[in-house]
């Protein structure tokens, strides 16, 4: 759901121009599609694998393990997420997420045991956050447009007409049946927040049953890092939301996800007011509260809904939710751009300088 925020031009082309990119001896790989950046510092030989998928790149990088069977490996989670874009697209007319926003109003339709699996995620994490997180905000792409980015800003009055179309509570589940739907036409389901979290975990999977032992899967702003025996941990670069290409700081993650949300990529500024992408369900306007918020979690799928929950919610309600959750740990920037890290948080912040 965000775009690439800061990268290596000439690496970028070379991404596009090549499926798998090869670095040797002494390695330092630098992942900068986004708000998050990887540093692996004197890796054994490894081989990064590139390919376009859910609307940005996506780079395996496989570090130790069956080394002969890296590409094929590469290929099959390539393959695993062909499979499951094809699933939870909502650009997709004939996908499940698509058919449900299609019968919203009507009865429930069968959808794959993943979209179950995903949508009781998402509700979760929807209870949790008071609604901060609401997969149902897609409706308001009506007024805002796909991207939020054309410099278009909606009235009041019509953002306030499509608001009773956003609710959660509103998202029916059929576990018996395998079937889901949304109670009142017109209501438009999105996954994006937390599909794509999903989705990486699920490619992981696919690369440890193919003799990938540790490695690296980085689709946009979300990062997931995995290795058979915790060694070391792997040192993943914060970004500053104001302050492109630069780092407000570093977490240390074994095995799990770092993802950020943020509101310094897909934006535009008008009248003095930054409008961005990530709306808040309650007002159907971008969320103000934070300017980026980093979620480290064990599961992809928790950290990718979690950054744009905790992001909507703030500091004074997104940490205290961040703390109440075992194996989960973050640091948001707030609207004046002061940084607060969860107490558990394992990395570093550099120290900051007056708000600007």
């Amino acid at each position: 759901m965000h775009l690439p925020g800061f990268f290596n031009l000439s690496f970028f082309k070379s991404c596009m121009s090549k499926q798998r990119i090869t670095y040797i001896s002494v390695v330092f790989i630098v992942f900068s599609l986004l708000a998050v950046s990887l540093y692996v510092n004197r890796e054994k030989e490894s081989v990064t694998f590139s390919r376009m998928q859910m609307g940005t790149i996506v780079q395996i990088t496989a570090i130790e393990g069956n080394r002969a069977n890296f590409e094929n490996a590469a290929n099959k989670a390539f393959d695993e997420i062909d499979r499951l874009e094809a699933i939870f697209s909502s650009y997709k007319p004939d996908s499940d997420v698509s058919r449900i926003s299609q019968s919203a109003g009507a009865e429930p339709v069968k959808v794959s045991p993943e979209v179950i699996e995903v949508l009781k995620a998402a509700l979760k994490i929807s209870e949790l956050s008071g609604g901060a997180f609401d997969p149902t905000v897609g409706s308001l792409g009506r007024v805002w447009g796909f991207s939020g980015e054309k410099g278009f800003v909606p009235t009041r009055e019509e953002v306030a007409k499509i608001l009773p179309l956003v609710n959660y509570k509103n998202i029916i589940l059929d576990e018996a049946n395998s079937k889901a739907g949304l109670s009142k036409k017109g209501m438009v389901l999105n996954l994006g927040g937390v599909a794509k979290g999903y989705i990486v975990k699920n490619a992981i999977e696919v690369l440890k049953n193919n003799g990938v032992e540790r490695g690296i899967v980085h689709a946009g702003g979300d990062m997931s890092v995995f290795q058979k025996d915790e060694k070391k941990p792997f040192v993943i670069g914060i970004q500053d939301p104001r302050k492109k290409g630069k780092l407000l700081g570093e977490a240390y993650v074994y095995n799990g996800a770092a993802t950020t949300s943020g509101d310094y990529e897909r934006y535009f500024i008008k009248d003095n007011i930054r409008y961005h992408h990530i709306l808040d369900p309650a007002t159907g306007f971008p969320a103000n509260r934070s300017r980026s918020a980093t979620i480290v979690a064990e599961d992809p799928t928790l950290a990718d809904a979690l950054s744009t929950a905790v992001f909507v919610m703030g500091v004074e309600k997104g940490m205290p939710l961040i703390e109440s959750l075992d194996n989960v740990e973050g640091v948001i920037v707030d609207s004046e751009g002061r940084i607060y890290k969860s107490s558990g948080f394992k990395g570093k912040i550099t120290p900051q300088s007056p708000p600007q």
